[in-house]
Formats: C-alpha cells, structure tokens, sequence
C-alpha cells in the first residue's frame, strides 16, 4: 500500500539496487579537517515524488578549462553538525569518496551551533571551493547556509535537507524516509510477532521525525489486527532515559510482546533492562540505523530486526553526486532516497557497513541514482 510521504520542514533530517555507472579517479589530494566538536542523524520525510522539481537553478558548475590549460582539483567542503560516530562515519565516507573521484576535500564541524555551521560555510567561500556538502544543524541555520552559498554562487548539496522553499537554489538532496523506515519495520513485527501488546520508545519528540517514525509504524503494525500499541514514550536518543522506559513499560505493560525502539543505541539500554527484569526472552526488540553495535546486537539475538542504512555511503552519494554536477553531470531530480532494507540475523552480513572501505565505495559509485530518486520509495509500496 502507497502512503503519501509528506514535506518534513524542520531538521530536514531506504533497498537499492546495484546497477551500472561510475566516475573515474583522478589525483588523490588529501582531505583537510577545519574546526572540532560534540549523535544519531533522523531520517526525515521525503515528500510527494510529483513536487520533485528539476534540478535547473542551482549555480552551474565551473567552466572547463581552456585546451592545453591544466586541469586544477576539484576542491569541494563537508559540513557536518557533530562528530559523533554517525556523522563521523559520514564524513569517513565522503573523504574515500573525494579519493576514488580526485578531489581536495575541506572537513568542518558546527557542534550543534547554527553560528559555527554559517561561518563554516563563510570560510568555505573565502577558501575558494568549488561546492558544498551540509548536513545542517536545524532547518533555520540550513536556509541560512543554503542562501549563503547561492549568493557567492557556490553549489551545495545538503544532507537531511529538503526543503522546497530554497530547492531551486540547492543542487540537490539525499536522506532516509522515516515513513519507509517506520513501514518495513513496522511490516515486519506485523508478520513476525503474531499476538499481543507493542509500544514505542521514541527519539526526541518536537521535530517531526520521531513522530513519523511512530506513525508509519504503527499503520503497517496494526496490520496484523492481534497487535495493538498500548503505549509510545519518548527516549530523546539517550539510552540510559530508554532504559528507564523500558522498566516502566514492563511494570505497566505485562503482556507487552514487541517494543520499537528508534535506535539501536536506545535499544541497548532497553535490552539492558529487559535483562534485569528476565524478560529478555519474553520481549522482541525491533529498531533502525544499522550500526556497528548494532549489528552485533542483531547477531547476538538481542535486537530481533533493524532497518539498516549507512551514513558513509549517504555521505559519498552525495559527494558524488555534487562532483558530477561540478563536472558537468547533473541529475534531473533533487530528491534522493538513502539505500535501506531490514537486517536480521539471517542476513546481518548483508548490511552495508557504516565504517567505509574501498570495496563500498567502488559499490557506491556503480549505483545507479536513478534507482534512488524519490520514486523509489513510493515503488517500493508505501
């Protein structure tokens, strides 16, 4: 069943398939990292595929150099909001990416501080480069960002940032669906837990991605009409708060069968009070992001099933596609979708890993985007 995706305007915070195209390397310059910092990046939802307008207004890509002139190296920046293993992981990718594609790549760190974000992107300018990649820390500090880029006439390619008010002034857009990441996790307790009561352990309400996390959850969930949510509780991404949840969730909730917990981080909190109680056995943990310790969790038995997406192949998609824009290959579309599928202990070799290495970054760079435009969720049935 199709669900419209909805525009997600704050923190403008997904199963591919492996087909051809790649960019050829070049010069390996080396990747410079600027300021410092202080985790878990949303998904966000991904809007109607027919509100997806062309990618035609975004400053064009530097002109070629004359003949006999030498080539000089791309130099693009990355911005990111923390360094935390997510956007640490990221930023890993997109330099391996640079690499494979021979170009110069600046690395910047906001802390969460819209001011660092835009005098990161001002000293970007200043240092000349030829695009931007942002992962912004809030959807005020994007506008800012984005607008200060387009007025120095630099391309910028955002992370989590869709947003149709300044899309005509951005290249373009990659992040996870959290209404695709709620369904497939939410299809699959429906399929797998055959009876009882369920609940939520939330991210951090207010932003609009936890709560659509819950939601598309509990559409495809209630499915199965022997399941029923009896209780969605926030964990604010901290995993000793979900701990506590979860002692309070099996002291109100004693027929509880399955608990979504938003991220696998929350859920190790979770499992650990599962364990104190001696309901480990008793309780399906299900959850989402794919990362390392997360991935362990699974093997182990402790995380039942996860929706797995990697940040460092977020991050290279979107230096990729920004260095092919630059150099002269634009996408006809703003929106692409993050690579994802559930992960169990069944397939947990499967997941494309968070740490990058040359061989998933080769993989990345014969992906076909046109898999991945926003089409592709509403394809994939929700």
């Amino acid at each position: 069943m199709k669900h419209a995706l909805l525009i997600f305007g704050t923190l403008v915070t997904i199963l591919a398939v492996l087909i051809g195209g790649c960019a050829g390397p070049a010069a390996t310059p080396q990747a410079t990292e600027v300021p410092k910092a202080t985790e878990a990046a949303p998904a966000t939802e991904a809007p109607k595929a027919t509100e997806v307008p062309a990618a035609t207004e975004a400053p064009a890509a530097t002109e070629a150099p004359a003949a006999g002139e030498a080539a000089k190296p791309l130099k693009i920046a990355y911005i990111r909001p923390t360094n935390e293993p997510y956007y640490k992981y990221g930023f890993d990718g997109a330099q391996m990416m640079a690499k494979a594609m021979g170009v110069e790549i600046l690395g910047y760190i906001s802390d969460m501080k819209p001011e660092r974000e835009l005098a990161s992107v001002e000293d970007a300018i200043t240092q000349k480069v030829d695009g931007i990649v942002l992962m912004s820390v809030s959807a005020t500090a994007m506008t800012a960002s984005v607008n200060k880029a387009y007025e120095a006439k630099i391309p910028i390619f955002l992370i989590f940032g869709y947003n149709e008010e300044i899309l005509d002034k951005m290249v373009g857009t990659i992040q996870a669906d959290c209404n695709l990441s709620g369904s497939i996790i939410g299809e699959w307790v429906a399929k797998n837990v055959p009876e009882g009561e369920v609940a939520v352990i939330m991210g951090l309400p207010g932003r609009g991605d936890a709560e659509c996390y819950r939601d598309a959850f509990k559409r495809e969930m209630e499915k199965n009409p022997k399941l029923k949510l009896v209780a969605s509780v926030p964990g604010d991404w901290n995993r000793q708060k979900a701990f506590d949840q979860m002692q309070n969730l099996i002291t109100s909730n004693p027929n509880l069968k399955a608990v979504f917990v938003q991220n696998e981080d929350m859920s190790l909190g979770a499992i650990q009070a599962l364990k104190q109680a001696g309901k480990e056995g008793d309780v399906i943990i299900v959850s989402q992001n794919g990362a390392p310790y997360g991935l362990e969790a699974i093997a182990a038995g402790g995380i039942k099933a996860t929706v797995g997406w990697s940040p460092s192949q977020e991050a290279a998609l979107a230096v990729r596609m920004l260095v092919e824009h630059l150099r002269g290959q634009p996408q006809d579309f703003k929106l692409t979708i993050t690579p994802m599928k559930v992960i169990t202990k069944d397939n947990v070799n499967e997941a494309t890993p968070w740490e990058p290495t040359e061989a998933s970054i080769q993989e990345t760079l014969k992906l076909d985007l046109k898999s991945l435009k926003h089409e592709f969720a509403t394809t994939a049935g929700y």
